[in-house]
């Protein structure tokens, strides 16, 4: 009878091992951080439920399958792009969402037609170099300025131009708020900004800088994608990481790199926040500050043996030294 009860109670243990496996296999992944997944770089983020495998929030690899639930849909941030897709089971089709090749734009001595004139030149230069914005695409209709100093200068004259008006002031200094009394830009139109530097016994000398103002149509698309990224609630250098990837697939780096800054600054010490920061310096031709948040991201990868934030940042490193020795701005064809 005893020998009888124990198969009995084994029986139904075994029934309830057997049932719960495949349950167990089946809980989602939770995959929130790029050093929780295999591949490097990650393909997207899962935005929302209704994913078998992953949770809100998880990282998906090229290649992997997402199985929505009843035959909805899954939204899912795709990182190159920077746009958010709404996808069925399957693949994430590679005409949708593909990891981008930037080898073609990078800066290298193949590439040297894309690499960027260094905002600034020597540190002789007798032009006002516009620094701020960081780049041409702008979300902001009234963004700062901000420009080299010009050794010598006794003022500066700051003039922007639009199709339908013009306004200009007088400063003493090398950075301006947009002043609130002017009229600010207008959507989906382009802006040249210029500054005159004014010195004693020399011609004035001025640099110009043309800015595009996106659609408020496209604004407000980015502007969701961002409040979807806070809503999941991520560790903050994640969220950073993914704001930055819908940022700088449309060119806004003065966005990137506020968000990017942000973080830094509240102590990070993930290697990828500083090179990434490097990155978007660099693509804002300023390398000296692009250099200094390689070799951060550098001491931080080898204090973590993170090897593969290592190995790019010693590629961008050397993409840099090359780039220093190219003609400056001021010095012309060597």
């Amino acid at each position: 009878m005893r020998i009888s009860t124990k198969i009995i109670i084994l029986s139904c243990l075994s029934f309830l091992l057997i049932k719960d496996v495949p349950l167990l296999a089946s809980v989602p992944l939770i995959r929130a951080r790029r050093n929780q997944v295999r591949c490097n770089p990650a393909l997207g983020r899962v935005m929302n439920k209704g994913d078998k495998r992953f949770e809100p929030g998880s990282l998906v690899c090229q290649g992997e399958q997402l199985e929505v639930l009843n035959g909805g849909q899954i939204k899912f941030l795709c990182l190159s792009s920077g746009d958010i897709l709404n996808l069925s089971s399957g693949a994430i089709p590679p005409d949708k969402c593909a990891i981008t090749d930037t080898s073609a734009s990078t800066c290298n001595p193949s590439n040297i037609h894309v690499c960027l004139i260094r905002k600034g030149g020597n540190r002789q230069d007798d032009e006002p170099t516009i620094i701020y914005p960081y780049t041409s695409s702008l979300m902001k209709t009234r963004p700062d300025i901000a420009w080299r100093p010009v050794p010598g200068a006794t003022s500066y004259k700051v003039r922007v131009k639009g199709s339908e008006f013009e306004w200009e002031t007088i400063v003493d200094k090398t950075k301006i708020t947009y002043p609130p009394e002017e009229k600010e830009l207008a959507f989906d139109q382009a802006f040249n900004i210029s500054v005159i530097a004014y010195r004693k016994d020399y011609p004035p000398t001025a640099d110009s800088f043309v800015v595009n103002l996106f659609s408020k149509q496209e604004i407000k698309r980015v502007l969701d994608a961002v409040e979807q990224i806070n809503s999941l609630s991520l560790p903050q250098d994640e969220a950073a990481l993914d704001i930055d990837a819908v940022y700088a697939s449309r060119g806004f780096l003065d966005e990137s790199l506020e968000i990017l800054t942000k973080v830094a600054t509240a102590g990070s010490k993930n290697p990828t926040i500083y090179r990434v920061l490097g990155e978007r310096y660099f693509e804002a031709g300023l390398p000296d500050e692009a250099k200094r948040q390689y070799l951060i991201a550098s001491e931080l990868a080898k204090n973590s043996n993170n090897s593969f934030e290592l190995k790019k940042v010693e590629s961008g490193l050397k993409i840099i030294d090359f780039y220093n020795q190219l003609p400056t701005k001021r010095k012309g064809a060597q």
